[in-house]
């Protein structure tokens, strides 16, 4: 869940803020999945992409988001 991405030190307003400069890709998947619920697979289904491909973005979506966190200011 979403929750799991926070901690004391950012609160959920800011970590909505940085999740909305991802790229499109990143943004979209990270939401879908994370936020929303949905599975790779479901993702993949709705996006015309490969579970996989959605998997890979996901990934790339938490790393680029720590590091923005990082950037930002806040203690990950």
């Amino acid at each position: 869940p979403f929750t799991n991405y926070t901690d004391q030190n950012v609160n959920n307003k800011d970590l909505l803020k940085i999740i909305q400069t991802l790229p499109t890709g990143f943004k979209t998947v990270f939401n879908l999945y994370a936020i929303e619920g949905y599975s790779h697979k479901e993702i993949g289904d709705m996006l015309g992409i490969s579970e996989g491909t959605s998997k890979s973005q996901y990934s790339r979506a938490k790393t680029h988001l720590k590091k923005m966190v990082v950037e930002s200011g806040f203690t990950y």
